[in-house]
């Protein structure tokens, strides 16, 4: 079986991991968060949620990584132990959001790609005045109008073309419904693999210190056996060092009855002055 020692160094090896998966996470989500915000007016609103809770997850690792050095080091159950839940919080958590995100995912380009067509009804209605969320959105996907330059009667708006160099101007000719489409469904998916990934991520930390924790409890229990059979052996062999001899007691003499001292004789008269005295024989007549 593997020892103490080596489940530590990857206990050790894998907080790394979670601080690196932390700040991964919290930079992943604001880039993720300002691309929605950047054409906001296209995405749905309920989009950006998953990625603002991811953020707070990220935060999360960063904190978790505290304890999950503190645990293997100190070797405290109280750090293992609430290593372990909160991991396994945060393991249900970000498998939840990643379900979500593959709802998401699903529905994002249909609705996005309405968003998109409302506006484009209102751009028309203003007569092709663009605003700057049709400018920013035409910029960034390099796309025209909802289906191309065809939606255009006789000019192409400016933002419809790169004009980065002064003497060769080139116009996008297709429409931003497809590259729109695309770009949020791409932007849902990383959500969904940036969950899944944490998730198993936790899911192996908690593997990890469950075994540690359990290595942990094992190398106790048999250093406290050993202990009590040294102390039992020790005790064993100093009883008889120890022990001090218990000084005999001096004998009990019972008393016995003193003997009478006085002579035979003596003892002949008080038993003849004891009798009682026999009457006179009377004689017959």
């Amino acid at each position: 079986m593997v020892s103490l020692i080596v489940k530590e160094v990857f206990c050790l090896i894998y907080s790394f991991l979670l601080l690196l998966s932390g700040l991964f996470l919290v930079g992943l989500s604001i880039v993720f968060t300002y691309k929605i915000f950047y054409n906001y007016k296209f995405f749905p609103s309920i989009t950006v949620a998953p990625f603002i809770i991811l953020f707070m997850f990220g935060i999360m690792h960063l904190l978790l990584t505290w304890l999950a050095v503190k645990g293997p080091t100190v070797k405290h159950d109280f750090h293992i132990i609430l290593f372990l839940t909160i991991a396994a919080v945060l393991c249900f958590a970000e498998f939840g959001i990643g379900v979500w995100n593959i709802i998401l995912w699903n529905n994002v380009d249909l609705e996005s790609v309405i968003l998109l067509t409302d506006s484009f009804e209102a751009l028309k209605k203003n007569g092709f005045n663009e605003n700057s969320a049709w400018k920013r959105l035409q910029n960034k996907l390099q796309c025209c109008g909802l289906n191309g330059v065809q939606d255009f009667k006789n000019t192409y708006p400016k933002s419809c073309c790169d004009d980065g160099q002064e003497f060769n101007i080139t116009c996008y000719k297709n429409g931003c419904r497809q590259p729109l489409a695309d770009y949020a469904t791409g932007i849902m998916l990383d959500g969904v693999l940036m969950s899944f990934l944490s998730c198993i991520l936790q899911a192996f930390g908690i593997f990890l210190f469950w075994s540690f924790f359990r290595t942990l409890k094992r190398d106790r229990d048999i250093r406290s056996a050993r202990r009590l059979a040294i102390q039992k052996e020790l005790a064993e062999h100093s009883t008889p060092l120890t022990q001090s001899p218990t000084a005999s007691a001096p004998p009990v003499y019972s008393p016995t009855p003193k003997q009478s001292t006085t002579p035979k004789s003596s003892k002949r008269r008080s038993s003849k002055s004891s009798a009682p005295p026999t009457p006179p024989v009377q004689p017959n007549i």
